[in-house]
Formats: C-alpha cells, sequence, structure tokens
C-alpha cells in the first residue's frame, strides 16, 4: 500500500478545490466515449483549482494473444504500444501542466497520482516496473492499486482543511454500492474512492465524533465514491464479454467530483 501527502495552495479564502478521479479510461477499447474524455480534460485545463488523478485501468490490454475475452470488434487498438501512445497523446496537455509544477513553475499538482487497476496487473504484457516508469514520463507519483493520500487546504501559510482520503482501483464484482461500504472496513478516512465496477456514485453521510476544539459531539462529512469509467459495456450488434454474463449490467460511463470547501469546513460530491 501507498501515501502521499498533497498540499493546495488556495489564493482567495473560500476557493473551493475539486478533486476529479479519471478510473477504468480504457484507452484501445472500441467503446471508449471519447467526447466524455474530452469534456474531463477541458475542464482540467480550464479551472485552476480543479484536480485529478488516475485510477486504474488507463489500458484496455485486452489484446488477441493473451486473453480469453477478446473480440476484435472490441478492440479499436491492438497492442500495448498502441494503447500506451494515444493514452500519452491525448492527455499530454494535462501532462505538461503538471511538468510545470516539477520545474516549480506552479505551485499545486495538477495530477494527485496514478495507480494501476487489473486491466494493467493482471494482463501478463506489463510488469509493475514498466508502470511505474511509464508514471514516471508523465510526472506522476505512482500509488499501486490502494493507498492513502492527505489532503491539506493551505491559505497564506495556514492550513484550513485537512481530510484523508482512501484510494484505491477496486476488487471484485456484483453491487458498487455494497463494494464502497467494504471499503469502509478497519480503514479511517474522509473519503472512501474506487472505480473498477463502472457505476459512478457518491453517497454523503454525516458522521458523530468527539470535537476536541468544542470539547463536545458534532458531526462531519464522509463521502462514498465510485469514480466511474469511460466506456460503454454492451454495444449493438457486438457478442461482447460483457454481455455474455447472467445478471446483465453495462458500463455507465462518467465521472464523479469531490469538492472541498475549506472556508466552511464541508465536502460535496456530484456527477
Amino acid at each position: 500500500m501507498f501515501s502521499k501527502y498533497i498540499p493546495i495552495h488556495i489564493k482567495k479564502i473560500d476557493e473551493v478545490v475539486h478533486w476529479e478521479n479519471v478510473s477504468d479510461f480504457h484507452m484501445g477499447n472500441s467503446n471508449h466515449v471519447e467526447r466524455l474524455a474530452k469534456s474531463v480534460r477541458k475542464r482540467m485545463l480550464d479551472q485552476e483549482y480543479r484536480f485529478m488523478s488516475f485510477g486504474g485501468d488507463q489500458l484496455d490490454l485486452i489484446l488477441p494473444k493473451n486473453d480469453p475475452r477478446y473480440n476484435d470488434r472490441s478492440v479499436r487498438l491492438r497492442s500495448k504500444g498502441e494503447q500506451m501512445d494515444a493514452f500519452d497523446e491525448f492527455w499530454d496537455p494535462v501532462f505538461q501542466q503538471q511538468i510545470k509544477f516539477l520545474d516549480g513553475k506552479t505551485k499545486n499538482e495538477k495530477i494527485w497520482y496514478e495507480q494501476w487497476g487489473n486491466h494493467e496487473y493482471n494482463s501478463r504484457v506489463m510488469e509493475e516496473v514498466e508502470f511505474e516508469r511509464w508514471c514516471l514520463s508523465h510526472g506522476t507519483t505512482y500509488l499501486g492499486s490502494k493507498g492513502f493520500v492527505r489532503l491539506d487546504i493551505i491559505h497564506k501559510g495556514k492550513s484550513l482543511m485537512k481530510k484523508t482520503l482512501h484510494v484505491n482501483h477496486g476488487f471484485g464484482s456484483g453491487d458498487a454500492k455494497k463494494a464502497l461500504e467494504n471499503l469502509t472496513v478497519n480503514v479511517e478516512a474522509d473519503v472512501y474512492q474506487m472505480g473498477h465496477l463502472h457505476q459512478p456514485m457518491g453517497i454523503k453521510s454525516d458522521i458523530l465524533f468527539f470535537n476536541d476544539e468544542t470539547k463536545a459531539w458534532d458531526s462531519k462529512d464522509q463521502i462514498l465514491v465510485n469514480s466511474g469509467c469511460f466506456t460503454t459495456g454492451i454495444a449493438d450488434g457486438k457478442d461482447e464479454w460483457f454481455g455474455q454474463r447472467n445478471k446483465l449490467k453495462t458500463s455507465k460511463p462518467g465521472t464523479v467530483t469531490i469538492s472541498f470547501n475549506a472556508y466552511q469546513g464541508k465536502m460535496n460530491v456530484h456527477e
């Protein structure tokens, strides 16, 4: 498991920080929704205080030689190299912003981290060291498939809000809400995030705790989120793996944004 501290410096005390995790991008899949991808990229480039991460399955990697799920009609790019190159080209404008942070030209890191998912670590064509080198070429921090992020929102040198994010690619199958609830077992965090199940959703709850400052009970926000995906799982005229299973459920393309209002001490979640 991995960990990272992320300070975000805001100019105005009431500035809201937005985090949009890009998970299950599946570059190379013929059902990839490019319109959605372009809208996310535009938001990242247009909004100073909107930040992102990559949550795994950046590549589809269901390839002719190594995967029984392979269907030629379902694949647009048929090699690992083609998929990696296309991913790099698509996100290059955002990677350039990340490089500016590494060069000290901006104060905030645009891409908080990069994880890998089952389509990478189970692919038999990509090893962890190769994925780490790929992250290095993007200027991003490799955060495995599961980790913790400590977010610290700072104004004029003073910390206004600290939140713990438990970030995961995700594992298994079944009900997305139940999978999110399982993330909270034996783990303490303010935000529990995963992708993998291709079902974007955000659940916000009020959690009771003892407030040491007021010496009394209080409540605070807790958020569970499935980050969604960028592909449809079932397409007309194709006999694909998603459509061959029982308990049929397709992918739902979309993303989820978590907003941190440090001035008001609040978090919100929205698609």
